[in-house]
């Protein structure tokens, strides 16, 4: 089926019979542009979420130049979010606001006609330092919710260490396990669902989990933060990175420079068994706490994607 999205493309409704194009054009623009986008993109497209509607603009040679995509993601609260791309060659022609606004429209009516008088919650992921989407999509109301930042840090450099007062600082051991599940259960209550046991014991028997980079902060026999590392693989044979996958402070006691010293303890194993290279992914509504987070232990920002979200009411 024919449908008008802009001038300069031709475009038609994609059904499954277009995977293997749609699949072969996204490869393209993953080697055109090197974007971090492609592994959040995959955190969305692996999860085979229902698709509300698909679209591709095909150039004079019907070769596909660009698409987009709406997904659903939940129905209580309903959530939807919007993908796409534009070959290099086709950009600058206002193609992605015409694209991106195409899709809200699509989106809206879905709703509309399914869920009348429901709020929408639309999401789109936009890269920091490639501010072409996020342009587009405040003009159409979207606004920052949240930031995702991939930090890295050179463990051949000096790691900084401080105590704290009244905290005790100690590896982790596999007794204290549902303390800390527990605990970080608690440090992020209201960002989504609860770790449940079997999830949390899983990743702990993973062959990358690393007991021995992770570190717990204990007030008075009770386990008040944490941080738990694993390890990635470099490449090129190079040495491993160590990662912090997971850490958190309880509310109680924030504000006392509990997860810094946790991480420098991390870094400071990593480092004694020969990784070079750390690395830690941040999500927060802001980027207050990373700056503070390169200030004090060093981490710089490799790559960075924002969430980027508007409710349809």
């Amino acid at each position: 089926m024919d449908v008008y999205v802009e001038p300069h493309l031709s475009w038609r409704l994609l059904g499954p019979d277009d995977a293997a194009e749609l699949d072969h054009f996204r490869g393209q623009l993953d080697a055109l542009e090197d974007s971090v986008l492609t592994g959040v993109a995959a955190g969305i497209t692996d999860r085979d979420l229902m698709v509300v509607s698909a679209v591709g603009g095909f150039d004079h040679y019907q070769s596909m130049s660009a698409y987009g995509v709406v997904y659903l993601a939940e129905l209580d609260p309903l959530r939807m979010y919007v993908m796409g791309g534009v070959h290099p060659t086709h950009r600058h022609l206002h193609i992605g606001t015409a694209l991106l606004s195409w899709q809200v429209t699509q989106a809206t009516a879905w709703r509309d006609e399914h869920r009348p008088g429901v709020p929408l919650w639309l999401g789109c992921y936009a890269e920091m330092g490639r501010p072409g989407l996020e342009r587009v999509a405040t003009r159409l109301g979207f606004a920052a919710e949240r930031y995702s930042y991939d930090l890295h840090r050179d463990l051949t450099r000096p790691i900084p260490s401080r105590p704290v007062d009244g905290i005790e600082f100690v590896r982790f051991t596999p007794d204290r396990s549902d303390d800390v599940r527990c605990l970080h259960n608690v440090c992020f209550a209201g960002m989504g669902k609860e770790v449940p046991a079997e999830v949390w014991t899983d990743r702990l028997e993973d062959p990358d989990f690393r007991p021995g980079w992770s570190y717990l902060a204990v007030a008075g026999g009770r386990v008040v933060g944490y941080a738990m590392s694993g390890t990635a693989e470099a490449e090129d044979g190079r040495p491993p990175v160590g990662w912090i996958e997971r850490f958190g402070v309880h509310p109680d006691f924030r504000g006392r420079h509990i997860a810094l010293e946790l991480m420098s303890r991390c870094l400071g194993a990593m480092r004694d068994e020969g990784c070079v290279e750390a690395g830690i992914g941040i999500d927060t509504p802001d980027g207050v706490g990373v700056k503070r987070l390169c200030a004090e232990l060093g981490w710089t920002t490799r790559d960075a994607v924002a969430l980027l979200t508007k409710v349809v009411p």
